[in-house]
């Protein structure tokens, strides 16, 4: 997470005399399993990561971005929030916040054993929760979809205003969608 909030600190930190910068750093991963007639019918990990940068010169507000984080694309993507800024029409309100001397509130929304949860174990929860769902009632007559998912989510936020935070969370679920007739005459699935 730090070095997320490194990134956003040093391109808020490329601010020129007379604009205000804000960066904006994410980086999430996500798994899905989804099972069908007891079977995988699809896996998916899926890594992104992207910056996010604001511009305010002038009261004109301009803003980029792009999906990679490497040195270049952060230069491209301040370039570009300041092309924006450019053809944007000014507004006196516009402008970044600026610390008031409240510390955020500190929430642990993070578990790491979401992230060293076993993907056998991940494959086997959708595969027995299609199985539960179809054993619940003799009316449900099919799933259409019965799914694991979960996400690791870090972010950052730097502003040449003098804000920098950085948050991160996980989740993951279950979820299963039934199809069900209110008078189901075949054999139970049980």
């Amino acid at each position: 997470m730090s070095e997320l909030l490194d990134i956003a600190t040093r391109v808020a930190g490329w601010a020129n005399d007379g604009e205000q910068v804000e960066a904006f750093v994410v980086h999430e991963t996500e798994t899905e399993v989804r099972a069908y007639e007891g079977e995988v019918e699809s896996f998916t990990r899926a890594e992104s990561q992207g910056v996010g940068v604001r511009v305010i010169v002038d009261g004109k507000q301009g803003y980029a971005y792009a999906g990679t984080l490497d040195d270049t694309a952060l230069q491209e993507t301040l370039r570009e929030a300041r092309d924006n800024a450019s053809f944007a029409e000014p507004d006196e309100f516009n402008g970044l916040a600026v610390p008031d001397g409240v510390e955020p509130a500190s929430l642990e929304l993070w578990s790491d054993a979401v992230g060293a949860f076993p993907t056998e174990d991940k494959i086997a929860l959708a595969i027995e929760l299609e199985r539960a769902a179809l054993a619940a009632d003799t009316r449900i007559s099919g799933i259409e979809s019965a799914e694991y998912i979960d996400t690791a989510y870090e972010s950052a936020v730097a502003t040449s205003t003098g804000i920098a935070a950085a948050a991160r969370e996980t989740g993951c679920y279950v979820s299963v969608y039934t199809l069900a007739e209110a008078e189901w005459r075949g054999q139970p699935h049980r």
